[in-house]
């Protein structure tokens, strides 16, 4: 990286630059979130599998 680029500058030249908008890493609530929508996908798959109706199973 050259000494001028700090990363983080919006309209940077460099490809392998950032921006400043973007989040290297999701926050803890997206996280959460996209486990429960996982953990809610492999649950009506597996009812699914098993022929468990997806009406009777509280969730």
């Amino acid at each position: 990286m050259p000494a001028e680029c700090n990363g983080r500058c919006t309209d940077c030249p460099y490809d392998f630059c950032a921006p400043a908008t973007t989040r290297a890493r999701p926050t803890k609530a997206e996280e959460r979130r996209g486990w429960k929508q996982d953990a809610l996908f492999e649950l009506e798959e597996l009812g699914d599998l098993y022929g468990v109706d997806p009406g009777v199973v509280r969730l």
